[in-house]
C-alpha cells in the first residue's frame, strides 16, 4: 500500500485580499510562515520517504520549513503547480475592470474546455495534469511520500480519484463549490488493492483516506474568500 500526504501550502498574501493579481510570486504572510512551522512539527512525527513540492514560490517556502524540520531534500514537480493563470493578469490590479473582466472569463474556463484566457490553463489542462500527477505518483517507487502544492489542484486530483478519468466539467464544478481546504492541511491518499465492499475481488486504485486534516493549527480553520479559491491560490 502506497501514502500521500498532500499538504496546501502556508497563508499567502494572494489568500489575504491582495489588491494585485499575484501569480506564481505570491509569498507567506507571517501567519503563512507560523502554519509552516506548524506543519513542519507534524511532518517531523509522520513516516515518509520523499518530500516534493510545487516549483510555485509559496510552496517552496512552506517545503523549505519541512525539510529544515525533518531532514529531507525536497525535490521539485512541475506537475503539482497551481493552476496556471493567464499571463496578462499577473500584477494587475483587481479593481481593473479589464482585468476583473479577464479574471472572470478565465476562472469560467475552469468549468469549460472549449474557451481558453490567453496562457491560462483550462478544465482540460487541469484534468489532464491532474491524471499524470496521480500517475507520477503512483509509479513512484516510495511508499510514503509527501507533497506540497495547492488548494485548488489538490481538489482537482481529489476530484480525478472520485470521478475517475472521464471526470466532467460538471463534476468538477459541483465537487470544487462542495468543499474546502486548510492552509497547511493534509489530505491523505492511499494506493493499493483494497475490497470496496465485501465479496468483491481486490482492485488496485487510489482512496481518499483523510481530507484537509488542519488539527496541527490548533484553531477555527480560516478559509479564503471564494473568489481566491476559484483562482486557486
Amino acid at each position: 500500500m502506497k501514502t500521500v500526504y498532500l499538504v496546501r501550502h502556508g497563508e499567502s498574501e494572494a489568500n489575504v485580499d491582495a489588491p494585485l493579481f499575484l501569480g506564481d510570486e505570491s509569498v507567506l504572510t507571517e501567519k503563512g510562515k507560523q502554519q509552516a512551522r506548524f506543519i513542519a512539527e507534524r511532518a517531523a512525527a509522520l513516516s515518509f520517504d520523499a518530500l516534493i513540492a510545487s516549483p510555485v514560490h509559496r510552496a517552496q517556502e512552506t517545503a523549505h520549513f519541512i525539510a529544515e524540520r525533518t531532514g529531507h531534500v525536497f525535490e521539485t514537480c512541475s506537475l503539482m503547480a497551481e493552476r496556471v493563470m493567464p499571463r496578462e493578469l499577473v500584477g494587475k490590479r483587481r479593481d481593473d475592470p479589464k482585468a476583473e473582466a479577464t479574471y472572470e472569463a478565465w476562472v469560467g474556463t475552469l468549468f469549460d474546455p472549449d474557451k481558453r484566457v490567453g496562457e491560462g490553463e483550462n478544465f482540460d489542462d487541469l484534468k489532464r495534469r491532474a491524471g499524470e500527477a496521480l500517475r507520477f505518483l503512483e509509479t513512484r517507487p516510495e511508499r510514503s511520500l509527501l507533497i506540497v502544492t495547492h488548494g485548488l489542484f489538490l481538489r482537482t486530483i481529489l476530484a480525478r480519484v472520485i470521478f475517475g478519468d472521464g471526470l466532467r466539467p460538471d463534476e468538477l464544478r459541483h465537487f470544487i463549490k462542495a468543499t474546502r481546504t486548510t492552509n497547511t492541511g493534509i489530505t491523505i491518499l492511499a494506493h493499493g488493492a483494497m475490497r470496496a465492499f465485501s465479496g468483491d475481488s481486490p482492485e488496485s486504485r487510489w482512496y481518499i483516506r483523510v481530507y484537509n486534516d488542519h488539527a496541527h493549527l490548533g484553531e477555527v480553520a480560516h478559509h479564503a474568500p471564494l473568489r481566491h479559491q476559484a483562482e486557486g491560490v
